[in-house]
């Protein structure tokens, strides 16, 4: 009977220390989402990700920057099959290709090895650039990909916000 009871304290215990642990990783993130452009949307990237909940600032970057990645991911494959269905626009969504190639091979790795190394200046320098509405304005005409670039947009100001935090 007193092991039972010994038991169950040990689970209270424990469960209380967990919800604690919980709660304390919970505000951490949520005090560090305050501090970005786009509260929501910081918040439903790093709640989705259970990395988040024992990461530091850092790690928290660089859950971010996973979810930049992963924007340019979904654009280029939106950019392949336009190309496809507007012909039209080839050359333009060609120039907005390789500006997505440049942001998934160049700007992504330059900034996770730049969080890794503990020099966030340049990790904030490869968000800094992450948008190609303005090569559509160039050659007057209207984007297919506003929607798409807007949410790269907005998830690279929060990767920027939280590596600033970091300077």
């Amino acid at each position: 009977m007193n092991l039972s009871r010994v038991t169950i304290l040990f689970l209270a215990i424990l469960f209380q220390e967990t919800l604690f642990l919980a709660m304390g990783d919970r505000e951490f993130i949520e005090n560090t989402c305050k501090g970005t452009p786009s509260y929501n949307l910081c918040l439903s990237i790093l709640l989705a990700n259970p990395k988040s909940q024992d990461a530091n600032l850092t790690g928290l970057a660089l859950i971010v920057v996973d979810a930049v990645k992963n924007e340019g991911v979904k654009t280029l494959q939106q950019i392949h099959a336009l190309k496809k269905s507007l012909p039209e626009l080839t050359a333009t969504l060609m120039q907005c290709g390789d500006v997505y190639n440049t942001i998934m091979h160049v700007n992504v790795p330059l900034t996770i090895n730049a969080l890794n190394l503990g020099n966030p200046k340049f990790g904030e320098d490869g968000m800094a650039d992450t948008t190609i509405e303005s090569s559509f304005k160039e050659h007057g005409q209207t984007s297919p990909l506003t929607n798409m670039n807007k949410d790269m947009e907005d998830v690279a100001n929060v990767a920027r916000a939280i590596i600033r935090m970091l300077l």
